[in-house]
């Protein structure tokens, strides 16, 4: 099922609708010095970048942020495509400095730990950490190492939310790439062209 996500999430009106909010988390990605590619990719997860979106629980927009979150934040109405999307990735930089910006991982694992945590909270993820330490796992690396202990404590939804999440990421990193590659030949063509 997360292949056909993948699939969807580097279809045209998919890449349209990532090329449309791109400006979003540009500027708020760069803003708290957090991926911004990656936040796209958690975007995709929560709603497929569906402002819209409305969870059982009341979360909204593309992000999916709680109403009483979203204020907490003072970041405008999350309503609004950008204030949600400025809320995420402003919540996510809260999540990783909270817990683990003084933890020896690479910037990836961070946020990867931090989703871990946004989907089966803090402590729990703490937990599978220590757990994998103890089994002689690396406790800072989420991939092939905590994220065993979690499909085996926990089960899979925190797994494949973040390996989703990852995914979405590599999808939309090889769009942008490709498309780069395009351009650069295109100007090439129009230089040979003269």
């Amino acid at each position: 099922e997360s292949v056909k996500y993948v699939k969807n999430a580097a279809s045209e009106a998919e890449r349209k609708k990532f090329q449309a909010l791109v400006q979003y988390f540009q500027k708020y990605g760069d803003r708290y010095d957090v991926d911004w590619v990656l936040m796209g990719a958690q975007g995709y997860q929560e709603s497929q970048l569906n402002q819209n979106a409305k969870s059982p629980v009341g979360a909204i927009g593309v992000m999916q942020v709680m109403p009483a979150t979203g204020k907490d934040l003072k970041v405008g109405d999350i309503t609004e495509t950008e204030a949600n999307i400025h809320a995420g990735i402003k919540y996510m930089r809260w999540m990783i400095d909270q817990y683990y910006e003084k933890e020896p991982m690479t910037k990836l694992d961070k946020a990867l730990f931090a989703f871990a945590s946004y989907n089966a909270g803090p402590g729990r993820v703490a937990s599978l950490r220590k757990e994998a330490a103890k089994r002689g796992l690396d406790p800072n690396v989420w991939f092939q190492n905590v994220e065993y202990v979690a499909a085996e404590k926990i089960g899979q939804e925190t797994v494949t939310y973040v390996s989703n999440i990852y995914k979405y990421y590599i999808a939309y990193r090889l769009l942008m790439e490709s498309r780069a590659a395009q351009q650069e030949a295109l100007e090439k063509l129009k230089k040979e062209g003269k």
